[in-house]
């Protein structure tokens, strides 16, 4: 069995405010003609298809009409399944009309069970070529209340008493033995989905950038009306965010040795879980975070055959916008930026660009870049200052914060930091952001559906 799989779209997205629309249109367009010409029977959307649980008009048109323009293809299969951006009530909204077209969503593990994630893959001709165990990104108290509510536990165990990862192993244990029943003596792969963060992840290294995630936020700068924000030079951008709950650094010994393939999302690289071939992260097609733009962008094509390990080949995505995070002194970005200006000038794309002031005495980048960014064929979205740099001209006592950076999330661990008297990245303050995230998100939510 052939078949695509890719997450993490992200649709809606408006990273600094950047229109990304045409961007999107041109990776559907693409990803048709690739799935046309690799033959896929099925295409495996593993969750985070919206950036926000309530996506613009924009954003659900284009998934709708990008689902609709496959009706013509040979991939008689399309598996979602929501991530945690995702809301998993509005994904499951239209579920019974998808259903009749063969578009399988869960958008979440509420109202079901075990047995509704075991879905059939059928090829053209009505035939059973395979089996999915479609698991969607869940919550800890998301699983616990699926296990109290639709399985009895054994020797009367409640699952209360079960760890989240134990519940989490128990879940793709019990789909994957429903699914085995299913398939019976057909000698068809079975595969499985998944929303989450899984430990011993490679891959990102190999695109020039490390897997760590960062490190911790400092205060932001606008001196004398200086639009240059403070950060350390490792900080995160936009990308990926924090896994909400424990149901973390998931161990490869979660998914059970007989599934032939699973299809992870929420990392934005593509990456392979312990080395397991099996068990592997497409990575997002779009740049999420100017720290991402160093990541190459990928879906993978997988041929997954019963008990032998999958053939999988790694799908460059044409980018149709371009990224660039350049760090260093004042005369290396301006370098860099007459360098870039030079490229584009052969080779015109729609470019922004970041940059960070790592060594050398502050300055206003503002003023000190302008040249080189007047009139240009690109934006510069943001001047950003190291600590060290900061640190150098004692000028943290003078910094205000800029807002522009931040997203919720970082503003609700900003809080939890501050009300605890801790960093952001002190493990008192992680482990109230996994406690309490989940509630704060859905809270959120519920201000947007009532606004």
């Amino acid at each position: 069995m052939k078949f695509i799989h890719t997450a993490d779209w992200h649709l809606g997205n408006t990273m600094h405010d950047i229109d990304r629309t045409e961007e999107t249109g041109a990776f559907f367009n693409w990803l048709k003609c690739e799935i046309e010409s690799a033959g896929a029977q099925a295409l495996v959307i593993a969750g985070d298809i919206f950036d926000v649980v309530n996506p613009s008009n924009i954003a659900k048109t284009q998934y709708y009409r990008f689902l609709a323009s496959l009706l013509n293809t040979r991939c008689t299969n399309v598996i979602v399944v929501g991530g945690n951006h995702d809301s998993g009530t509005l994904l499951d909204a239209p579920a019974g009309i998808l259903d009749a077209l063969n578009i399988k969503v869960v958008g979440s593990i509420n109202n079901r069970k075990v047995e509704d994630l075991v879905i059939e893959l059928k090829d053209g001709g009505g035939d059973i070529i395979g089996i999915c165990c479609a698991v969607p990104f869940m919550r800890n108290l998301d699983l616990e209340q699926f296990y109290k509510a639709s399985r009895p536990h054994e020797s009367g165990e409640s699952a209360d008493a079960v760890s989240d990862e134990d519940l989490l192993k128990r879940l793709y244990a019990d789909a994957y033995r429903c699914a085995l029943e299913l398939r019976g003596d057909r000698n068809i792969p079975i595969i499985a989905t998944g929303h989450l963060y899984a430990s011993k992840l490679s891959g990102r290294e190999n695109d020039g950038q490390e897997s760590g995630t960062g490190g911790d936020i400092v205060a932001t700068a606008e001196l004398a009306n200086v639009e240059n924000v403070a950060l350390p030079e490792n900080s995160v951008d936009d990308g990926v965010r924090e896994v909400i709950g424990t149901l973390g650094n998931v161990d490869v010994s979660t998914f059970p040795d007989g599934l032939d393939y699973v299809a992870l999302g929420h990392i934005h690289y593509t990456s392979m879980v312990a080395k397991n071939p099996k068990v592997r992260y497409s990575g997002s097609p779009f740049v999420m975070g100017f720290d991402e733009s160093y990541c190459k962008r990928y879906v993978l094509c997988v041929d997954a055959q019963p008990n032998v390990p999958p053939a999988v080949e790694k799908v460059l995505v044409p980018q149709t916008m371009r990224f660039e995070q350049f760090k260093g002194s004042v005369e290396s970005l301006k370098r860099d930026l007459r360098n870039l200006e030079k490229e584009l000038l052969q080779n015109p794309v729609e470019t922004y660009v970041d940059l960070l002031l790592t060594s050398g005495d502050f300055v206003s980048l503002n003023e000190a870049l302008e040249a080189e960014e007047a009139g240009k064929h690109f934006v510069v979205k943001r001047h950003r200052i190291s600590r060290d740099v900061l640190r150098s001209a004692n000028a943290f006592d003078e910094c205000v914060e800029s807002t522009k950076q931040y997203t919720k999330e970082d503003y609700f661990r900003m809080l939890i930091a501050s009300n605890a008297e801790e960093s952001d990245d002190s493990e008192v303050v992680k482990s109230q952001y996994d406690k309490f995230i989940g509630l704060f998100n859905e809270a959120v939510a519920k201000a947007h559906e009532n606004a």
